[in-house]
């Protein structure tokens, strides 16, 4: 009895851990797209795009693989039975895989750009970003569908309340593609983004030591150049941390049940839930740390004022304000609102 107890408040943990994510991922993550969407008539970044398609997966995520997460707790069984299961398992592993691989690929991009083109904003173009968003799509569903089609297989995991690849199997061919998952998929980009960023962090300090003893316009200029490259760096890595401070403990647990090793199945289940609130972590840190995005933002809802400072909880706000009758409430009566001449011009 008192470990039904226990299984039924960890379930209701769950359910609102997974009802938060859900909530906060399809508004946000709806934030970034509706604004990529409404400036493509501006200059976006190449590794913007990048961005975008991380923010596709995540809605993709909320929006369609969580509910059914959700609705099992209500339900008490999955949606489909075991299709809804393996639906909301695949969704998750492909849309995770396509998340990890675009992250490998802007520490790439960021390593390349200060070491082979400073000057540039970007050493990849849009022609060639657009290409491997493409690229690693096909990369990721390449290791997600097998499970679909017989090698592993997707299923319950913990105690019941996720679904996942079946990573506690022993059959010899269930172990290779495991083996051949966490390497490509995980060690691999994970290799990747480390060595990038240890690369950055070297080049970078060796740039501004020489430019220290030498001087003059040119250097100064490159200097600067660094810097601001540098700080973009930096900004990215907070975005990689976003996805991987979340995944860690649920990778963890999935390379040692695929070694055999034994995991409470709490343990699992909560790691697996824990792992979602990425999903609305890497557009909040986008709204936070991109200040050009957050003034685009704002400048697309009715309420804009021309005299506010954009702040970084600003582009939560405004979108409150657009979205619900308590905009009234919350509209200082002092600030005035822009023209629509004022608006056309930005």
């Amino acid at each position: 009895m008192n470990q039904l107890v226990l299984l039924d408040k960890w379930s209701t943990i769950f359910m609102f851990t997974e009802s938060f994510a859900c909530l906060l991922g399809i508004v946000l993550n709806g934030i970034v797209i509706f604004t990529f969407g409404k400036n493509t008539n501006r200059k976006i970044s190449a590794p913007s795009y990048f961005i975008l398609s991380m923010a596709v997966c995540d809605f993709l995520s909320c929006a369609l693989a969580v509910p059914l997460a959700i609705a099992r707790h209500f339900q008490g069984d999955w949606p489909l039975g075991k299709t809804g299961c393996k639906v909301h398992a695949f969704m998750i592993f492909l849309l995770a895989l396509v998340s990890i691989t675009h992250l490998a690929i802007i520490s790439l991009g960021k390593y390349l750009t200060i070491t082979k083109s400073l000057s540039k904003d970007s050493y990849f173009n849009k022609r060639n970003v657009l290409l491997l968003i493409v690229g690693w799509w096909i990369y990721s569903l390449m290791f997600s569908v097998p499970p679909l089609l017989g090698w592993s297989s997707y299923g319950l995991e913990g105690i019941n309340v996720t679904c996942s690849v079946q990573w506690e199997s022993s059959a010899f061919s269930d172990r290779a593609y495991f083996g051949v998952v966490i390497v490509s998929c995980f060690f691999l980009p994970l290799f990747v983004i480390v060595s990038c960023y240890y690369k950055i962090h070297r080049v970078s300090r060796l740039i501004v030591v020489n430019t220290s003893r030498r001087g003059g316009i040119t250097i100064t200029a490159s200097r600067a150049l660094m810097k601001r490259h540098r700080k973009s760096a930096m900004y990215f890595l907070a975005i990689v941390a976003a996805f991987l401070i979340p995944w860690l403990p649920y990778a963890t647990v999935a390379f040692l049940l695929a070694i055999g090793q034994k995991i409470n199945p709490i343990a699992t289940s909560a790691c697996s839930v824990f792992a979602k609130i990425s999903f609305f972590l890497n557009p909040m840190l986008y709204g936070i740390l991109h200040s050009k995005f957050r003034r685009r933002f704002i400048h697309l809802v009715p309420l804009i004022r021309r005299n506010r400072s954009v702040k970084p909880w600003s582009v939560i706000f405004e979108y409150v304000q657009s979205i619900s009758w308590f905009s009234i409430l919350l509209t200082p009566v002092s600030v005035n609102r822009a023209s629509k001449h004022e608006l056309n011009g930005n």
